[in-house]
């Protein structure tokens, strides 16, 4: 992102930079503005905040909005919020739909939250698998929104008895689970490569792997699979099968991981997967930005400086956040940009 310009959003002051295009740090006591900072760039990016689900709330206190605004590879992206109403903008024109900005600015957050992936039910870790799809299969978001338009569809014939629409609407499923799971199936198989060989490299010892579980117990053809459970469908009333059920498991000797791994062995599978994801998305256009929020948090020292030296060799922008540079493994990153968050505004400390 070649620049950044904010203004009345959270506790931050109206900021306007021109990042590091390697490593940017931001330091900052508690209450700074530090994971704020990194909300606003999400925000820009995906036009939701992940640290709230009303949006309203991240106008600050005594504005009538917040805006964010920058430029990312050749794009210039704005998003503003005003109480109820989100506007997008796109090289100067508004525009309708948060995947046209997600597309042009991919973002990968790390936060303590993001454990969640591990400890959580499938659907946290399905909207991984979809969100890391769509940024390398471009057709990924329409097919998604077509196999739920047909889930739907589908569901609501079954409960309404009627056979004939169940009937169509089982055909649509059907297509768009295939093209579905075989999008998700070649993102996973990338995914799996670079996630083993961080796992070898910072958790030698212990018996590690992912695995894609498909949402049903058959091996068949989707079309197959909804023949064979429409009787037991329409006795619930539902589609119990289907992509819509997947799930990532992450294992060890077949046992979940979250019931064996301590809370700093989950942090680092949980980095492992995200930073996996970023390097599937580098091979792509356009080059994904990395935020990562209170990285020291649960990591020992030896550790910390493994994820941060993976962090150091891709060639894209990273925004971390610290409240001490001693916090950090800095001597890897000579040339990280140090910026200083002071009562919600930014101070520059050198490079």
């Amino acid at each position: 992102m070649e620049c950044l310009r904010l203004q009345g959003f959270r506790n931050l002051e109206p900021l306007d930079v021109q990042p590091a295009a390697g490593f940017n740090v931001w330091l900052g006591d508690n209450g700074a503005g530090k994971t704020s900072l990194l909300e606003a760039i999400h925000f820009l990016s995906r036009a939701k905040s992940f640290r709230t689900n009303n949006l309203d709330r991240v106008i600050q206190k005594g504005s009538e909005r917040a805006w964010v605004a920058g430029r990312h590879a050749g794009h210039q992206l704005g998003v503003e919020r005003r109480p109820g109403a989100t506007r997008l903008r796109l090289n100067g024109t508004d525009i309708r739909g948060r995947s046209r900005l997600a597309e042009r600015l991919p973002v990968q957050l790390i936060t303590t939250e993001h454990q969640r992936l591990l400890l959580d039910g499938p659907a946290i870790r399905r909207s991984f698998l979809d969100w890391g799809a769509f940024h390398v299969e471009r057709d990924h978001h329409a097919i998604a929104h077509r196999y739920q338009q047909a889930l739907q569809q589908r569901n609501a014939a079954i409960r309404q008895a009627d056979t004939r629409a169940a009937v169509v609407w089982t055909e649509t499923l059907a297509e768009s689970a295939e093209r579905l799971e075989a999008n998700r199936m070649r993102f996973f198989h990338r995914l799996e490569t670079r996630w083993n060989r961080l796992m070898e490299s910072w958790l030698p010892s212990l018996p590690l792997a992912i695995r894609y579980q498909r949402g049903t117990g058959s091996a068949a053809a989707w079309s197959d699979v909804f023949e064979e459970s429409a009787p037991a469908d329409w006795e619930v009333g539902f589609s119990r099968n289907g992509p819509h059920r997947a799930d990532l498991l992450i294992q060890s000797d077949g046992r979940p991981a979250r019931d064996i791994l301590s809370r700093g062995q989950q942090k680092l599978a949980i980095i492992a997967l995200l930073l996996a994801e970023v390097e599937v998305w580098m091979e792509h256009e356009p080059p994904p930005l990395l935020l990562v929020d209170d990285l020291p948090a649960e990591l020992d020292t030896a550790h910390l400086t493994a994820v941060w030296r993976v962090m150091a060799g891709y060639n894209i922008q990273a925004h971390v956040t610290a409240i001490d540079l001693r916090d950090l493994p800095l001597a890897d990153t000579p040339s990280a940009r140090i910026h200083r968050l002071i009562g919600g505004r930014a101070h520059p400390v050198g490079s």
